[in-house]
């Protein structure tokens, strides 16, 4: 059976093209994300949301998805009915109607939902309107969105990617790092930093959680012929990150006993 969702805005003065034209793009790539994220390679469908009529009078766009093969063990309906209730629960969170996301957003997806609520939050006496139904022309959904919905949801975005912009600090537990470069290095052209591999692939900047640590660290090993820096360490490390990229390793400890010679 096909479904179609139905996007309505009753406007009351005229919407920018181009607010409109981001606001059903950024409705679309969240549909993809969500179809990828929800599927796997072997039960993959369409992701692309196909316009099938605008009408007259308010903005009605009438989107379907691309025939696909239904996916019964991951979704015990079609994919736009999973897709609108993830939709709407995501709208009533963030006009602050329920108190949890149904699933973590990154910037990028805060974006896009600012977005697609744009045009109704601009014009203070619109109302966006959702509703899917069958191809018997039955509304099986229905959500409404005031202007006022979309404002709170607008200054929520902005408080959830501001938040994302604070550092937050993780400690991991025995590590293996090793230097890529020390400020002890002949021609170091900037500070400490090291890679630890389980958390990126990417250098590091390191500091030491107090000078204990660090002498200890820095103070070779005679089991290896081989200096401090060409040796790889277990450590438990705080990460400091921004926007999910680590920026920060501070040393909390090390284990002596367990450092390795990587070359080997």
């Amino acid at each position: 059976m096909e479904r179609w969702l139905e996007i309505r805005i009753n406007n009351t003065r005229p919407v920018s093209l181009t607010e409109l034209t981001l606001s059903l793009l950024a409705f679309n790539q969240q549909y993809a994300k969500f179809v990828d994220e929800t599927t796997n390679e072997d039960q993959k469908i369409s992701t692309e949301l196909l316009i099938k009529e605008v009408r007259s009078g308010s903005i009605v766009v009438e989107l379907v998805t691309q025939v696909a093969p239904f996916v019964p063990l991951l979704w015990s309906v079609t994919p736009l009915d999973t897709w609108f209730t993830a939709v709407t629960q995501t709208l009533s969170w963030l006009a602050g109607k329920i108190d949890k996301p149904p699933q973590n957003y990154t910037k990028s997806d805060l974006r896009g939902w600012a977005n697609f609520v744009q045009p109704v939050a601009t014009d203070g006496g619109s109302q966006l309107n959702l509703s899917v139904g069958d191809n018997s022309t039955v509304t099986v959904n229905h959500f409404s969105y005031s202007s006022q919905d979309a404002k709170q949801a607008l200054a929520t975005i902005q408080k959830e990617a501001d938040r994302l912009d604070e550092p937050s600090d993780n400690v991991h537990r025995r590590m293996l790092m090793y230097w890529y470069q020390s400020r002890f290095v002949d021609h170091a052209t900037a500070g400490d930093k090291a890679i630890i591999e389980t958390i990126t692939l990417k250098p590091v900047k390191v500091i030491f959680d107090n000078d204990e640590v660090k002498r200890q660290m820095l103070a070779g090993d005679e089991r290896f012929d081989r200096p401090w820096q060409a040796l790889a360490y277990v450590v438990d490390v705080e990460v400091q990150t921004v926007r999910d990229v680590p920026k920060l390793y501070t040393i909390l400890r090390y284990y002596p006993d367990d450092t390795i010679d990587p070359e080997e």
